[in-house]
């Protein structure tokens, strides 16, 4: 318990100092992505892959909340902000360069954000909502084709444009400092990184249904009777295995922990700029890098500069979420997920309090309700519980960061002690 202890007052701290900003940036970032997408929708009536590529905007909008959030609880995180100065000023002495900036951590989150992204399904959402948007514009279906975007010249077309920008972006950014450069750098990497996972995720659903099908097809030709008699269990019947069980609360904890991991990016992407990691992070692999020669990492570098510095930067984000211990990481996962519980149950309460009305009129209080609770689908993406969950995992990050320094000063002098 006393590891957890600071948890608290500091979770109710940043949330008293940083509430307000946050849910005015969450709210924001809402009325945002609503306007970009209907922006996509009417291009994508002109162009199907202008609409989709316009789509890109929407999910980059939710990095830069999530990102901008974190950014700006910084200040209120003494041991963080302490070590990334430390790291900057170890940086600026030996290249001569200052703060990476906000577009720095923006462009080192947007891979893995892009990945957790598909894999939770939220890219999926954020298709079925700009097709369903185009749908109720066009109600007799003139453009439900809007979707046809899966292969062909113009996909390529578009994927080496992008890359074609970005690259004569970088650089103009050599040439000049202004901000508007590294900002295009990045809406050309989400670009394609969008493109590439929604077709990516197209493929997988054939390639999916067609492994399904493929046993029932093969014994409908091997054995047509018995294909004939067969009768499926109901869903009623299906009993649940343990296995299932256990892998849906895996992913059930996994959630938190991802978004964890994407807090400990943008907060330690600039401690381990300083090239010296602190013990009890993971960085074996970093120190075997940096223990080749220099002539043989400049070479390679000057071709996997950009990905090398992606990856550096998640395994010291990695390393900084599981540096924090288990039982802070176990109160936080908890924590987190009982926002989402009592979000849930917010909204259903507040529904039965309103009370029945008219379908046009409960549309807008469900809106309503959304906006604050989030969706009953999705519960505790509203404005009032993302504050709540942002400043929990800041807490999380800096109590357990400020508990391993406190920790390991204590213990060196013990350990050289004759």
């Amino acid at each position: 318990m006393s590891a957890l202890a600071p948890l608290l007052p500091t979770w109710l701290v940043l949330l008293r100092r940083y509430g307000p900003q946050l849910m005015a940036i969450w709210l924001i970032g809402m009325l945002a992505e609503d306007v970009l997408t209907e922006i996509a929708v009417h291009i994508g009536f002109l162009n199907q892959l202008a609409g989709l590529s316009t789509l890109t905007l929407v999910v980059l909008t939710k990095l830069v909340m999530i990102v901008a959030m974190f950014e700006l609880i910084r200040p209120g995180l003494p041991s963080l902000q302490a070590a990334a100065k430390a790291a900057e000023s170890a940086e600026a002495e030996a290249s001569g360069t200052g703060s990476a900036g906000f577009t720095t951590a923006l462009s080192l989150a947007l891979v893995p954000f892009f990945a957790f992204y598909a894999a939770w399904g939220f890219l999926g959402d954020t298709v079925r909502e700009y097709s369903k948007l185009a749908l109720d514009l066009t109600p007799f279906g003139q453009n439900a084709r809007i979707l046809d975007v899966s292969g062909g010249w113009w996909l390529l077309a578009s994927v080496a444009t992008a890359w074609l920008v970005r690259l004569g972006a970088k650089q103009m950014h050599k040439r000049s400092s202004h901000v508007f450069w590294p900002i295009l750098i990045v809406v050309c990497e989400a670009n394609w990184a969008f493109i590439a996972l929604y077709v990516l995720t197209n493929w997988h659903n054939e390639i999916t249904a067609f492994i399904a099908h493929l046993p029932e097809t093969m014994g409908g030709w091997l054995f047509p009777a018995a294909k004939a008699a067969a009768v499926a269990p109901s869903v009623e019947n299906t009993p649940t295995s343990w296995g299932d069980a256990l892998t849906s609360l895996f992913f059930y904890a996994l959630y938190p922990v991802v978004w964890l991991t994407l807090a400990a990016l943008v907060y330690g992407y600039d401690i381990g700029r300083s090239g010296a990691p602190a013990p009890g992070r993971w960085s074996r692999a970093i120190a075997r890098w940096d223990g080749l020669p220099q002539s043989l990492r400049d070479f390679l570098g000057h071709f996997v500069a950009g990905t090398a510095k992606r990856y550096r930067a998640l395994a010291e984000g990695v390393g900084l979420t599981f540096s924090s211990g288990l039982a802070l990481i176990v109160a936080v996962i908890i924590i987190f997920r009982i926002l989402d519980w009592a979000s849930a149950w917010a909204w259903y309460g507040a529904a039965r309090l309103i009370g029945p009305h008219e379908i046009g009129l409960w549309q807008i209080i469900a809106h309503a309700l959304s906006i604050a609770f989030g969706s009953p689908s999705a519960p505790g993406n509203g404005a009032l519980i993302m504050p709540l969950k942002v400043t929990l995992l800041a807490a999380g990050l800096e109590t357990g960061f400020a508990r391993g320094r406190q920790w390991r000063s204590a213990y060196r002098p013990a350990i050289s002690t004759p």
